[in-house]
């Protein structure tokens, strides 16, 4: 018997999170990872949420879905990201089980800049997973592993915001971009974004990634990145992180 983690970081377009989550939204559509060959069984799995506006989550809930491949073809779309689930019943076929975080399990002191929780810890004991996992024989990238999908929905209501601006707006192929606080004055960048974090903006695609951020000074802030940005930004457009959540499965084999 061993152990083993995975870890999954799924991309969340700007304009899909520039809005607050409600309950039942989904979070991200599936995301597929490897397991060696055979049942896997969860015993754990953490969820690490970037903050609401320079600060901790609210209470969150959320649940992960969990599918395989049927004749090697992955499950189809759960639906539109922030957005009702409305997978089709083929999905169903897909589908080999869930588990959850109740609004206990997430530490309400984890800091302003993080929320993070794991199944079963502080909720009740039901709270933690038992599930045995098992993909598709040969439905792997290399011998001996199969792929697995993970998707989640909200159960509460989550808030990627940040309040960081671009401060009068940014022509694509920049490195450096400025950024304003916000009306609120709240919060600086260095408490929302960190080196190696890949930036969007809230109505395109992914800007670049993070090579360092400036103090706050003269009433803007220098974001660096390491290359030349790939998003024309208009003037105080929110600046968001690509991948707000992180999530950390602890398998028993």
């Amino acid at each position: 018997m061993g152990y083993f983690t995975v870890e999954i970081t799924p991309t969340i377009a700007g304009n899909l999170q520039a809005a607050a989550f409600g309950a039942d939204d989904l979070l991200f559509d599936w995301v597929s990872f490897q397991v060696p060959r055979g049942a896997n069984k969860l015993i754990a799995a953490t969820a690490i949420l970037r903050s609401k506006n320079g600060d901790h989550q609210t209470a969150p809930k959320l649940d992960l879905y969990f599918a395989k491949t049927v004749s090697l073809a992955a499950p189809s779309t759960l639906g539109v990201v922030n957005s009702g689930v409305t997978g089709l019943p083929a999905i169903t076929n897909h589908l080999i089980g869930i588990t959850n975080f109740q609004a206990g399990e997430f530490g309400q002191n984890s800091g302003e800049s993080f929320t993070i929780g794991s199944t079963g810890g502080g909720g009740a004991s039901s709270s933690i997973p038992t599930l045995v996992l098992e993909g598709e024989i040969n439905s792997g990238d290399n011998v001996g592993y199969d792929t697995l999908y993970v998707g989640a929905a909200a159960g509460s209501a989550i808030d990627f915001g940040t309040t960081v601006l671009a401060r009068g707006g940014e022509a694509a192929d920049v490195t450096v971009v400025e950024t304003d606080k916000g009306s609120d004055d709240n919060p600086e960048a260095q408490l929302i974004f960190a080196p190696g974090d890949v930036l969007v903006g809230a109505t395109g695609a992914a800007l670049g990634t993070v090579a360092s951020i400036a103090a706050f000074a003269s009433s803007k802030q220098d974001i660096t990145f390491t290359a030349g940005t790939t998003e024309v930004l208009d003037d105080n457009e929110e600046i968001l992180c690509a991948n707000p959540i992180k999530i950390i499965l602890s398998f028993e084999r």
